[in-house]
């Protein structure tokens, strides 16, 4: 029997000015071992390389670091304060926290909304205290 085309969900931008991916199925099994966006872009990414698929087209921002552990908690931490579920603060950006920063994105007028939790959005929640 032949299998269907696998349907896509979402769309994920990683940072401000970075590449923009079409997430199917493959990235949900993988994340769902795995919850760090950056692993499972990385290991799905690497399938598609071993199957002759292409380098990405757009490099990834340079110009901000990935936030340590801490301060994803208190990404977390402040984001609860402002009334906003990220599903706990165990320093893990997981889909509620993911949506949590792309409300509170759109309620400062932070472009893109795009539910990266960097250290760009951490200075924001900082100054809205």
């Amino acid at each position: 029997m032949p299998m269907a085309e696998p349907s896509r969900r979402a769309r994920h931008r990683r940072g401000y000015g970075g590449p923009a991916f079409l997430l199917g199925p493959n990235f949900y099994a993988v994340r769902s071992y795995n919850p760090s966006m950056n692993y499972t872009l990385s290991i799905v990414h690497l399938g598609d390389r071993v199957m002759g698929g292409e380098p990405f087209a757009q490099r990834f921002p340079g110009s901000e670091r990935a936030p340590t552990l801490a301060e994803v908690q208190e990404i977390q931490r402040r984001l609860t304060e402002h009334g906003y579920d990220t599903g706990g603060t165990d320093g893990r950006v997981g889909n509620d926290t993911m949506l949590a920063v792309q409300n509170f994105q759109r309620k400062i007028g932070m472009l893109p909304a795009d539910g990266y939790a960097g250290v760009t959005l951490l200075a924001r929640l900082r100054a809205a205290h």
